[in-house]
C-alpha cells in the first residue's frame, strides 16, 4: 500500500503550490470565513481568513466538561500493561512531562526523561504542533499537543500532512482534533462490546487526558463561520494524551493482505470513527490481538460529512484522494459557503455512550 501513498502524496504536492496563489489585487471578500486569536489573558490578537473554515471543527471538538472528566488522576498508581505488579506515580509521569515541556522551550533536540517517537507535525523553533515520546522509565506514550494565537494562523508550517487535513477537515489541525480521542476511545471500547467476534480479536489501550499546571488558554471567535454570526470558546494551549506503549509481535501474525482487510473489516464495523490506515493498528506480543492505537475520530479529521465504507484500501485511498483534491483545488466558492451549513455533528461528533447498529459477527472474515 505504500505506493499508493506515495502517488496521493506526489498529488497533492503538485497541487499544493497553488493554494496561495492569490492576486494582491484581488479584493477581500467581506463574508470570507474568519477567525481571531488570543490568549484570554491578553488583548493582542491574531487572525486567519480562509474560505475552508467550518463551525464544527474550531467548536464542536472541545467540551471542557467532558475533557477533565478523562485527567490523569492525581497521585494515583499507573500499572504497567505488561507487568501489572509494577507501575509508576501518575504525581511523577506529571513532573516529567512539565519538565519535557521546559526542555522543548529550551529547544533541546532530546529529552531527560521521553524518547521521541515522532515529531513530523511538530516545528521545534516554535515549539508547536504535536510532538509523540515515549517514557524512559515505564511504558507509556504521550502525545503532547502545543499551539498559540499565532500558530493557530499559520496551518501550513508543519509539514504536508497538516495541510491536507486543514482543507479537508474544514480547517482541521491535529490540536482541534487530539481533542476528539478519548470521547472516541470511549465509543470504540462500547462498540467493541456489542460483538463477541470483535470483543475477542481487538484490544485498545488505556488513555488519559493531561494539562500543565497553569495551562494557557487560547480564545477563539469567529466570524462569517456556520449559522450564527459569532462563535467563540476558550480550549487549552497545551495539553497530552497519555495511553499504554503497546509492544508489537515479533513475528508477523498475519499476511499484509490478513492485516489489510482485517483492518477494514473493523474500520467499517465501527462505522468509519477510525482510520483504516495500517500504521493505527499494532498486532499485540502473546495475545496476537489487533490493537488501535490511534482513537482520533477519522470523520473530524477528513470531513466526512456522512457515513461511508470501503471494500478495501485502495477504494480507500481513491477515496481520499479525490475528497482532498476536491476540497483544496475544484471547490467553487458557493460549494464552500453551502458546507457552512450542511455539517452533520451528529456522525462527526458522536457520543462516547452511543452504540451504533452493525453487521452482525457471522459476516466478519475469520
Amino acid at each position: 500500500m505504500n505506493y499508493i501513498y506515495k502517488i496521493i502524496t506526489t498529488f497533492v504536492l503538485l497541487i499544493a503550490s497553488a493554494i496561495h496563489s492569490r492576486s494582491p489585487q484581488r479584493p477581500i471578500d467581506p463574508q470570507m470565513p474568519e477567525l481571531t486569536f488570543k490568549w484570554v489573558d491578553s488583548n493582542k490578537t491574531h487572525t486567519l481568513r480562509n474560505a475552508h473554515l467550518e463551525e464544527y471543527p474550531w467548536f464542536g471538538t472541545f467540551d471542557e466538561k467532558q475533557f477533565r472528566g478523562f485527567l490523569l488522576p492525581e497521585n494515583h498508581p499507573l500499572t504497567f500493561r505488561y507487568n501489572p505488579t509494577q507501575s509508576i506515580n501518575s504525581t511523577v509521569l506529571s513532573a516529567q512531562i512539565e519538565q519535557l515541556l521546559q526542555e522543548i522551550k529550551l529547544m533541546k533536540h532530546s529529552y531527560t526523561d521521553f524518547t521521541i517517537i515522532q515529531k513530523k507535525d511538530f516545528n521545534r523553533k516554535k515549539a508547536s504542533g504535536l510532538l509523540v515520546v515515549k517514557n524512559k522509565h515505564a511504558p507509556f506514550i504521550v502525545k503532547l499537543f502545543i499551539e498559540t494565537p499565532e500558530s493557530f494562523t499559520n496551518p501550513w508550517e508543519k509539514g504536508f500532512i497538516p495541510i491536507y487535513l486543514f482543507y479537508m477537515g474544514g480547517g482541521v489541525n491535529r490540536h482541534l482534533s487530539g481533542f476528539t480521542r478519548l470521547v472516541n476511545h470511549q465509543y470504540v471500547q462500547n462498540q467493541l462490546q456489542t460483538d463477541p467476534y470483535w470483543a475477542q480479536r481487538v484490544d485498545i489501550p488505556r488513555k488519559w487526558a493531561w494539562l500543565p499546571k497553569g495551562c494557557p488558554w487560547v480564545d477563539i471567535t469567529s466570524k462569517n463561520i456556520g449559522k450564527k454570526p459569532t462563535c467563540n470558546i476558550q480550549i487549552p494551549g497545551i495539553y497530552a494524551i497519555i495511553a499504554d506503549a503497546i509492544e508489537s509481535h515479533p513475528a508477523p501474525a498475519y499476511t499484509s493482505p490478513q492485516k489489510r482487510k482485517f483492518a477494514i473489516e473493523l474500520c467499517n464495523f465501527l462505522h468509519l470513527q477510525v482510520d483504516p490506515h495500517l500504521a493505527n493498528f499494532i498486532i499485540e506480543k502473546d495475545t496476537n490481538k489487533f490493537v488501535i492505537v490511534d482513537t482520533e475520530h477519522f470523520p473530524t479529521m477528513v470531513g466526512f460529512k456522512k457515513e461511508i465504507t470501503f471494500k478495501n484500501h485502495v477504494t480507500y485511498y481513491k477515496h481520499l484522494l479525490g475528497h482532498c483534491a476536491n476540497n483544496m483545488i475544484f471547490c467553487t466558492k458557493r460549494q464552500l459557503r453551502t458546507q457552512q451549513y450542511t455539517s452533520n455533528v451528529e456522525y462527526l461528533a458522536p457520543s462516547a455512550s452511543v452504540v451504533r447498529e452493525s453487521p452482525p459477527a457471522h459476516q466478519h472474515s475469520a
